[in-house]
Order: structure tokens, then sequence, then C-alpha cells
């Protein structure tokens, strides 16, 4: 019914992000979800390890550190939490993300 995620294939580059463009990362988070405090983001987005760059697909980056995925953001949409990011701190206030009925 789905087609499962295979990183071999659905994955096309995987970058390290410069320590600007992460700078710049850290910044639409905070704009996005204004009840994150830098604090809370250096906490969150540590400078070790690094953070990684996923392109899957034509449209999709994924944000990793280590081999956890924590954001992601879709063509240049928002860059939104994973699901488990959300798990792992369930004490932070995210946006709710409501999907209509009989989506």
């Amino acid at each position: 019914m789905f087609k499962k995620f295979d990183p071999s294939n659905d994955v096309s580059t995987s970058t390290q992000v410069k320590a600007s463009v992460q700078r710049a990362i850290k910044s639409q988070i905070s704009t996005s979800h204004p009840s994150l405090t830098d604090a809370i983001l250096d906490e969150l987005l540590p400078k070790k390890p690094p953070l990684v760059q996923y392109k899957v697909g034509p449209h999709l980056m994924l944000y990793c550190r280590g081999s956890e995925p924590v954001f992601f953001q879709q063509r240049d949409g928002p860059i939104l939490p994973s699901l488990k990011f959300v798990h792992k701190y369930p004490t932070l206030d995210f946006t709710n993300v409501v999907v209509d009925k009989g989506a």
C-alpha cells in the first residue's frame, strides 16, 4: 500500500550544514515557532554533532543530527519538527497541525 523509505534510493544528496547556514536555520525556526527561545534552540541544535541536510526527492529537505531526523522542510515552506523530535521533547510548545475532516 505504501512505498517503504529506502535511503539508498530516495536520498539524492547529503551535505554537512555550514555554521552560517545552521544559524539561518535556527533563525527560521525561531520565527516560525516563537515559543522556542534561543537558549532552548542552542540546547536542541548544538554545534556538535553537526547538522546534516538530506535532499529527499525533488521537494523535501531533511535535517538530521547524527542519525536522528530533527526537522524537515517541504519546498520553501516553514521548517517543521519531526515526529520523533516532538515525542522526545513533549513539553515544548509547537504549533498544532490540524487535518481537515475527511482528508
